[in-house]
């Protein structure tokens, strides 16, 4: 049972967006991606593959809420909900390793590249205005149901009691350095996909330079590649950690903004029963690999900043 807050500022959640099922099978295909990016190579394509129809099929379902903010209509997303959506988003980061944080001589590659594009761009909407503008759309709807004029121009934000969401860990507001932080990082994540794809397109434009045929060759050439499994302790390090926070972020603002309908009695949609069965199937997919294949003695190339250890 989901703790229900006591200032009136609780509210139903989306199940098909961030509910038990989605959020159980995201996190059961974080954990797989990190185990076969680390054990089992080979199964990491088809992995990477299930991963981003889900997260597509969430991040569609996050615009298509925050665009009901925007509007009169009767939908729409809190920000703690979006943050949520976005941090569930973002765990997928976690299989980040010693090869590189992206293949983008791989369609799967620079498909992820274009989806992470779009979820830095939302990011800075939502930090910069789309905060504002939710809870502007709240407050107009506290206004209705108090017997106001819902059509009235709504003054400045954080005016309604239910502004009081929390935004991180130790009840941490939308008004102070978080939201700072999350426009510093936004920013920084557009940058750095945008320079990724314009390098992408050099990449495009030196390899079919010598013509179609020698530009697909020379991609096969680099897909036949293979060679000992290279892991980046750092790295590795740094994608289970961001696993980790991920996942404890997403409870937790769940359970102190006291949302409801998105717990275990509410596991009754496809929406939550096709990425929590994806998810658990690949893990489990993945452990049975690595432990029958003896994954784990196989020798690898340990790094730690670059130096071979």
């Amino acid at each position: 049972m989901l703790a229900i807050r006591q200032d009136g500022c609780g509210y139903d959640g989306n199940s098909d967006l961030y509910g038990v099922g989605v959020r159980v099978g995201l996190y059961a295909q974080w954990v797989a991606m990190l185990l076969s990016t680390v054990f089992e190579p080979r199964s990491e394509a088809g992995l990477r593959t299930t991963n981003l129809i889900i997260q597509l099929a969430v991040f569609i379902g996050l615009c298509t809420e925050s665009v009901g903010a925007t509007t009169t209509s009767t939908s729409g997303l809190h920000p703690s909900a979006a943050v949520i959506t976005q941090f569930l988003l973002c765990g997928s980061l976690s299989s980040v390793t010693g090869d590189g944080v992206g293949h983008l001589r791989s369609i799967s590659g620079v498909a992820r590249l274009f989806f992470y594009t779009a979820l830095s761009a939302y990011g800075c909407w939502f930090w910069f205005a789309g905060i504002d503008v939710m809870r502007r759309r709240r407050w107009r709807e506290d206004e209705g149901s108090d017997g106001g004029t819902a059509s009235a121009p709504a003054p400045a934000p954080a005016l309604a009691p239910c502004t009081s969401e929390v935004a991180f860990f130790g009840r941490t507001s939308f008004d102070g350095w978080f939201r700072v932080l999350g426009k510093i990082l936004s920013v920084l994540g557009l940058v750095v996909c945008v320079a990724l794809v314009a390098y992408w397109v050099y990449l495009l434009v030196t390899r079919f330079r010598p013509g179609i045929g020698r530009g697909l060759a020379a991609g096969n050439a680099h897909g036949n590649k293979k060679g000992r499994p290279r892991i980046e302790l750092a790295l590795l390090a740094l994608s289970a950690g961001l696993l980790v926070l991920s996942a404890m972020t997403v409870e937790y603002l769940i359970r102190v903004n006291g949302v409801q309908k998105v717990g275990r009695a509410d596991l009754d949609s496809v929406g939550q029963l096709i990425p929590l069965i994806a998810g658990c199937m690949g893990a489990a997919l993945v452990a049975w690999r690595i432990v029958m294949r003896g994954k784990v003695l196989k020798k690898r190339c340990v790094f730690l900043f670059g130096f071979h250890l």
